[in-house]
């Protein structure tokens, strides 16, 4: 017995009640405007529509992406490229409910829910003309599995029968991966079919298919699961775009690929993006002309809302996003949980937030935001929050009384003027409550992203945005010992545990009071992160941008709507 009509997969969805909310998106960058993650998916669904010859050009502020390759990436910047120029089986739409992109419909699923059935749409291509079929997408499930990619969402795969087992094979022989990869539970039945073979039902899975890591893999480009994937200028894409220059460090400029599919074609002759890591130096560009949408500073928040212009053009709203303060578990000084505890309860997170973020955030303790979680925003404020005798006394009890012999720290951020204010409020406040000195260390975006996946760091400032409306999202990958991307290798048996007994639990609500547990042990311990506070997204768009707005909250990252640029449109000439 299967299942092929939407309304019927939806309603397995609704016993889960796993679309309460829109998709973001992946690893924060630590810029104080929230550079992240994290949002990939699509834009919004939308009846086939003819479209006018594509008109002018918009140019955006954005940051450098570490990497090009959607099965190996984790931030923000780099998704944000990813769905401008490539597209999977399905999208989200605004209400987070599965559409078909490259899929011809809804999957069909067993009675046991373990067996997943996608048709294609004939006649897909790639954008230099050749075909794209099945193939493409299971060698893009392999790639995100294999373990020399080592890709960091790997993890959201781990449903797929021998994804994980394939992932963990990295010191076995040719002949044992290959013999791996073929155990893998995704198979062309033919040219437009693909099957997915699960080890357990799990209610996400068709939203998952909507991430970037399920993206399809030009096979007549990479003709095996390792080989390297093509810079932007070699590639080729089924997205409405495709680059047409490129420059690292400079900018990227796309234009509307003639092979794309999709419901709305592109609609501008040309995005171009222009990377600048300080949002300062880009709301500069922006007030002189040279840019048509940014991202606004939260230190510039308050002036941005007094300009009578500016005002006008401000787009803020609340994100599904969180920041804080990452410490690497594997450094010998910040193994110690009263050495973490210690530097989260000398934290002023209010006077932060108000008196150098300009109120931009909503202060906070959990992880998981309130809309995802239900949970308070101060619920660990006792555990976690500010509270300068605590902190000093956890410090003592770490062997570092009164900051005596306190080893060197370093704290990594991205290079702009934002995250220095944060840098240097925070020195001061270890210093005076805490009597400790720390080190600031700015770099680029690219290395700071590099340094964070690479664990060369002690301390960094990001956070995650949401990539999927569930509470699994904000835990699964990220606090599980091993999880392919715990970059702050936390590893507590207890946190492993409630994860383990939430994975798989088709009991709703039982399997969310889980990952609040788990929450909680995090926030609690520390285990890689001290929540700040939940993100505010605040951006300035021209009047004559029009398409250029929130689709799915909170799937945002440089500008409103950036994962739905076939909907943008400009009247300037």
């Amino acid at each position: 017995m299967t299942r092929s009509k939407w309304h019927l997969l939806l309603s397995m969805f609704a016993i889960f009640a796993v679309l309460a909310f829109a998709a973001a998106c992946g690893d924060d960058d630590d810029d104080d405007d929230d550079d992240t993650t994290a949002s990939p998916t699509t834009g919004a669904a939308a009846s086939p529509t003819t479209v006018a010859k594509p008109s002018g050009t918009i140019t955006i502020r954005s940051i450098q992406f570490e990497s090009w390759d959607p099965h190996f990436s984790d931030f923000n910047q780099d998704i944000e490229h990813f769905f401008m120029v490539w597209r999977g089986l399905y999208h989200l739409d605004k209400d987070s409910k599965p559409q078909a992109a490259m899929a011809d419909g809804a999957p069909t699923v067993s009675a046991d829910g373990k067996t997943y059935t996608v048709k294609l749409k004939k006649d897909l291509k790639w954008s230099d003309g050749q075909p794209l079929d099945a193939n493409d997408f299971v060698l893009g499930i392999q790639r995100t599995c294999n373990p020399d990619n080592a890709g960091h969402y790997q993890y959201i795969l781990t449903e797929i029968v021998g994804c994980d087992a394939y992932y963990g094979a990295g010191k076995k022989t040719a002949e044992e991966k290959a013999a791996l990869l073929k155990a893998v539970g995704v198979r062309a039945v033919d040219a437009t079919t693909i099957e997915f073979k699960l080890t357990d039902p799990v209610p996400t899975f068709s939203i998952k298919l909507a991430l970037w890591p399920t993206f399809p893999v030009p096979k007549h480009k990479l003709a095996t699961v390792d080989a390297k994937w093509p810079a932007p200028m070699d590639n080729v894409y089924n997205g409405p775009f495709k680059p047409s220059a490129y420059t690292e460090k400079s900018g990227i400029t796309l234009v509307p690929n003639e092979q794309y599919t999709g419901a709305v074609k592109a609609q501008v002759e040309k995005i171009v993006i222009k990377y600048i890591d300080d949002a300062a130096v880009a709301l500069t560009a922006y007030r002189a002309g040279e840019i048509d949408a940014t991202l606004v500073p939260s230190t510039q928040l308050a002036a941005v809302k007094a300009d009578p212009t500016l005002s006008k053009e401000l787009i803020s709203y609340p994100a599904t996003r969180t920041t804080g303060i990452e410490p690497n578990l594997k450094d010998p000084t910040l193994a110690k949980l009263e050495v973490r505890l210690a530097l989260s309860q000398a934290t002023d997170r209010k006077t932060l937030n108000e008196k150098v973020l300009n109120s931009a955030n909503i202060v906070s303790t959990t992880w998981m935001p309130p809309a995802r979680s239900g949970t308070n925003p101060t619920a660990y404020d006792a555990a976690i929050g500010f509270d300068p005798v605590k902190a000093k006394a956890n410090l003592k009890k770490a062997g570092y009384d009164n900051g005596a012999g306190f080893p060197k720290i370093t704290v990594l951020q991205t290079d702009s003027a934002g995250n220095k204010a944060i840098g240097e409020f925070l020195q001061s406040e270890w210093k005076k409550h805490l009597n400790i000195d720390i080190t600031l260390e700015y770099t680029d975006s690219k290395t700071r992203s590099a340094r964070f996946n690479s664990g060369d760091f002690q301390i960094v400032l990001g956070g995650w945005g949401e990539d999927y409306p569930d509470p699994e999202n904000w835990i699964l990958g990220l606090y599980e010992t091993g999880g392919s991307i715990n970059k702050q290798s936390c590893s507590l048996k207890a946190i492993d545990d409630v994860i383990a007994k939430a994975k798989f639990n088709q009991k709703d609500e039982e399997r969310r009071q889980q990952y609040r547990d788990a929450e909680k042990l995090i926030v609690e311990n520390v285990c890689g992160m001290a929540p700040m506070w939940q993100v505010g997204f605040h951006a300035v768009v021209k009047p004559y941008i029009k398409g250029m707005i929130e689709n799915k909250k909170p799937d945002d990252k440089q500008v409103p709507g950036d994962t739905s640029v076939e909907l943008w449109t400009t009247t300037k000439k």
